[in-house]
């Protein structure tokens, strides 16, 4: 089922969609989409693109319960047109996720490879680098990574610089916990996130980060 996971936490929604479907079934399922919705897939050519777009707002309209349209302001942030909850969007190779929140909301899910650990010297600082768990490198590195995504993206502008702007406290790695982050603008704004690791049924596995209120 391409729906893995779906939580409800004080009136936010937080979900998981699997890509294992052809595009010609997503397409057919995404039928029940409203107009505006169906046009805004043909600016899409790649197959796999068309899969993930198709995919993310089917996994809204099954957490909200109805169809609705997803706009993106100038910086690219999502919003539910007509809705006064926020949205935040990931996808990665296979997987998408939505995390829904009344005053905010970011989520990043990644596919575990061995990606980050190449640009980990950039987006990582002195601090947070010597605080990793030597015995579990790899998926404390994609914490790291999530939660500045997911923070970048309740942010929702540009030109933040995740080393020095986006700092992570140093924590335990585990399969699943909290993480405190601090991001650090005009003003100081501190989050606390949740991450675990998702392990798929075809043995891929995959770092989930998400905050909301």
């Amino acid at each position: 089922m391409p729906l893995v996971l779906k939580l409800n936490e004080d009136n936010s929604y937080f979900g998981l969609w699997a890509i294992s479907e052809s595009v010609e079934k997503l397409k057919k399922d995404f039928e029940l989409a409203p107009h505006e919705e169906k046009g805004n897939l043909t600016k899409f050519k790649n197959p796999n693109r068309q899969a993930e777009w198709i995919a993310t707002r089917l996994l809204i309209y099954e957490l909200l319960g109805k169809t609705v349209i997803i706009d993106y302001d100038e910086f690219g942030k999502p919003s539910i047109r007509d809705n006064e909850q926020c949205i935040s969007i990931s996808h990665t190779k296979g997987m998408v996720a939505v995390q829904t929140g009344i005053q905010f909301a970011g989520v990043d899910v990644e596919l575990i490879s061995g990606r980050v650990a190449k640009i980990a010297h950039k987006f990582l600082n002195t601090s947070e680098l010597s605080s990793l768990d030597i015995n579990n490198q790899m998926i404390h590195m994609y914490a790291h990574w999530g939660a500045k995504e997911a923070v970048y993206k309740i942010y929702g502008r540009k030109r933040l610089d995740f080393k020095e702007n986006i700092r992570v406290e140093p924590f335990k790695i585990k399969k699943e916990g909290t993480l405190n982050i601090k991001l650090k603008t005009e003003v100081t704004s501190s989050y606390t996130l949740n991450y675990f690791v998702y392990n798929a049924n075809n043995d891929d596995s995959y770092m989930v980060v998400k905050c909301c209120k």
